[in-house]
C-alpha cells in the first residue's frame, strides 16, 4: 500500500478509533468536524484518499443525503465450505457492512474457502457476515467448531438427528456431536471478486 501522509495517518487513525469504539464508521461531518476542515470536501478529500490507498473499504459518499451507518466488522480468517479447515482467529481487514435493525456490534467476517455451500450461492472467495450466537434454527446457515476447525453449513435437525448440510451433492453431511459448536448464523455475505 502507498505511504500516507501525517495528516492522512491522523485521519485514518480517527476513523478507525471511533470505529472500535462505536462500532461505526464516523460520518464525513464528524470527521470535519473533528479536524477542523472548513468544509465537507476536505473530509472527503481524505477519506477517498485513504480508501484509494488502500487503508480503508470504500464507500458510498453521498452527501446530503441519509445513510444507513455502515457497521465495521473484522474478518477473522478463512472458514471452510467443504471439509473442515483451521479458522485463524486474527484479523486479517476490516470490512464495513449496513447492519440490521436494531444495529449491534456482535457481527465478524470470514472468508470462504471450498465449494460445499455454491447451491446456497456461497463461493470460494466470498466473505460470509456471520452473528456470534450459539444457537441456530432449522434450515439456518451457520458456522461450527469442531475443536478449532471451522466450516460453513447449513443446519438440519430430522427425526434421525442434527447434520450440517452442504448445499453441494459432492459432499457428505456432518452429524452434529458434542464436539461441535455452532459460534455464529450467516447473516449476508460480501463479494468482493470477480466470478
Amino acid at each position: 500500500m502507498q505511504e500516507l501522509t501525517g495528516k492522512q495517518q491522523q485521519v485514518l487513525e480517527f476513523i478507525q478509533l471511533h470505529a472500535h469504539q462505536t462500532g461505526f464508521r464516523p460520518s464525513l461531518e464528524e470527521v470535519r468536524r473533528h479536524f477542523g476542515f472548513n468544509s465537507l470536501n476536505s473530509a472527503v478529500t481524505y477519506v477517498k484518499t485513504l480508501e484509494h490507498k488502500g487503508y480503508l473499504p470504500q464507500q458510498d459518499l453521498i452527501k446530503g443525503t441519509p445513510a444507513a451507518p455502515s457497521l465495521m466488522i473484522p474478518v477473522l480468517g478463512t472458514v471452510a465450505a467443504g471439509t473442515p479447515i483451521l479458522a485463524e482467529e486474527h484479523i486479517e481487514k476490516w470490512i464495513f457492512i449496513t447492519p440490521p435493525s436494531p444495529a449491534t456490534t456482535d457481527y465478524f467476517g470470514l472468508k470462504v474457502k471450498g465449494d460445499s455451500m455454491i447451491g446456497a450461492h456461497i463461493i470460494p472467495g466470498d466473505i460470509v457476515v456471520v452473528h456470534k450466537q450459539e444457537t441456530a434454527d432449522n434450515g439456518d446457515i451457520v458456522v461450527a467448531l469442531f475443536g478449532e476447525e471451522a466450516t460453513v453449513k447449513k443446519l438440519h435437525e430430522d427425526d434421525n438427528g442434527v447434520f450440517l448440510m452442504p448445499a453441494n451433492p459432492a459432499y457428505h453431511p456432518i452429524p452434529v456431536t458434542n464436539e461441535v459448536r455452532i459460534i455464529g448464523k450467516v447473516v449476508s455475505l460480501v463479494r468482493e471478486h470477480c466470478s
